[in-house]
């Protein structure tokens, strides 16, 4: 079993939420209405591993993902539109 410290980082705008090899363990989406988060490994033109579209109405939501989560090889890159997120990684 692999066991890891589980750092966080906030993220408001579009920006670098961890700059090195990780997994997120998790995400606390916050959004307007039709937000959008997307999480790229290796910057804003890398690969997609997780996308987000909010509903219709204004709200939170937190998304644990399994096993050891999803691994980021270069960094973990956030694109928002209306949204902001917490990333739960380690």
């Amino acid at each position: 079993m692999m066991q890891t410290d589980v750092k966080s980082a906030q993220v408001t705008s579009t920006n670098t939420a961890y700059a090195d090899t990780t997994r997120v363990k998790a995400v606390t989406v916050s959004y307007a209405s039709g937000g959008t988060v997307v999480l790229k490994d290796g910057g804003a033109s890398g690969t997609t591993r997780f996308s987000f579209t909010a509903p219709a109405a204004a709200g939170s939501e937190h998304i644990l993902f399994p096993g050891e989560g999803i691994k980021f090889n270069t960094d973990v890159h956030a694109t928002l539109s209306s949204a902001t997120i917490v990333v739960f990684y380690g």
